[in-house]
């Protein structure tokens, strides 16, 4: 009998449904380094059956690209814009990619600190043509992240209030008409000038579902300046249609989150003394998404001196619970929902794989994808590595040299794309 089960145990095992080997495929060779968040390397439009991206090529100027599935080819590369950068700080001014109401696509670039500026296409559903380019803001804009709805676009992003302090908010500007006129900007989420100068809002995750903004952010600063530490991370959502605040329990906070409300939107509470060596931050690119029920899934990479994790709290019926999906790394890039579950992106501790997994709340962690990274022109590490909008079995990713990020300009290293 033993014998018997244990045949029909091996038998059961050959019938699973084998996961099937993802696609990889080089976007370009001509990349250079773009300190994007969890948004805006890719969208999918399945009218067209396409899939467009969007890199920072030399100077870092602004490039995009169709991949169509039908054919099974990338287009040429398109040109956007010309910024002709040789700067230390230019990787900041890198391109986010989204797609309109009306089918055109559009990319926000932040001159940072500085200004934001909207590229258009010409035509829906196509990047060919020249595209036109305005300047939307002027109020040390950084970070740009923006949630579209039909014609209505949330742009936040976080505003250089004081530097020297280190001091920075988090603010909103709104259009109603696909990006044409926008809103005076808003202010949501304001620390004050704390004591402890932690007091630069870093927001890395901002998902929308239902007619709610997620928002997920650190505190950034400290006493060696700007973002010269980091601690926490804190949750709540922005109800587009009343404008108000909300923690994710559902307790108003008002028009603007400000230093009376930290503790009720903090998630993770953070050790910003207790790191590794060479790391100044202690989280890696927090992210919260809804699923089917209602529930919420943060996902977060988290290190202190000791330990290095992968981790995913779900919050349900008013409580978070964690599970630790990876307890060797913390290098987390991406979060998306899959309905009743969630898959998630991120690399191994020796940056040479990347792995794509899946969870459900209460069932185990799943390996869809372990990939190696196909690393050349001395790239050595994945910066990003987001889901695709509107076709989340699908990525793309970047690589760069970490060393020489900074300083080399010339577009050299590789952007490839996970087709599952």
């Amino acid at each position: 009998m033993r014998v018997l089960a244990a045949v029909l145990l091996i038998l059961v095992a050959f019938c699973q449904p084998a996961q099937a080997a993802p696609t990889l495929d080089t976007v370009t060779t001509a990349s250079v380094y773009g300190c994007l968040r969890t948004n805006g390397a890719g969208v999918y439009d399945a009218t067209v059956n396409r899939t467009f991206v969007t890199y920072s090529g030399t100077r870092h100027d602004i490039y995009v690209k169709a991949f169509d599935h039908s054919a099974n080819m990338w287009s040429a590369a398109v040109k956007v814009a010309t910024l002709d950068l040789t700067h230390d700080n230019a990787y900041h001014d890198y391109p986010v990619l989204t797609q309109l109401g009306d089918g055109r696509l559009a990319v926000f670039r932040a001159t940072h600190t500085v200004s934001m500026q909207l590229y258009t296409a010409p035509t829906p559903r196509s990047i060919t043509g020249t595209w036109t380019a305005r300047t939307i803001s002027t109020d040390k804009n950084t970070y740009p992240e923006p949630v579209v709805t039909g014609n209505t676009i949330h742009l936040f992003y976080s505003h250089n209030t004081d530097l020297s302090y280190p001091y920075r908010t988090f603010k909103v500007i709104k259009s109603t008409d696909g990006g044409r006129t926008w809103s005076a900007p808003r202010t949501i989420i304001d620390s004050g000038r704390t004591a402890d100068r932690y007091a630069e809002v870093y927001a890395f995750g901002v998902t929308h579902r239902n007619g709610r903004v997620y928002l997920t952010w650190s505190l950034h600063g400290g006493p060696k300046g700007h973002n010269g530490g980091g601690k926490n991370i804190y949750a709540a959502y922005l109800d587009t249609a009343s404008g108000t605040l909300f923690t994710v329990g559902g307790t108003s906070l008002g028009t603007v989150i400000d230093s009376s409300d930290t503790d009720k939107t903090r998630v993770v509470t953070t050790n910003p003394g207790d790191l590794p060596a060479g790391k100044a931050l202690p989280e890696e690119n927090p992210v919260t998404v809804v699923l089917n029920d209602g529930s919420l899934v943060l996902g977060y990479g988290v290190h202190t001196s000791t330990s290095a994790r992968i981790v995913l709290s779900r919050f349900d019926g008013g409580t978070w619970t964690s599970t630790t999906a990876d307890g060797s790394t913390s290098l987390f890039k991406d979060l998306v929902a899959t309905g009743t579950g969630v898959d998630f992106s991120y690399a191994s501790a020796d940056r040479r794989r990347l792995l794509v997994k899946s969870w459900t709340a209460g069932g185990p962690v799943t390996a869809k994808h372990d990939l190696t990274v196909p690393y050349s022109a001395g790239a050595d590490t994945t910066f990003y590595a987001n889901f695709v909008e509107n076709r989340p079995s699908d990525l793309v990713a970047n690589t760069i040299d970490h060393e020489t990020r900074k300083t080399n300009h010339t577009g050299r290293w590789p952007v490839f794309s996970i087709r599952g």
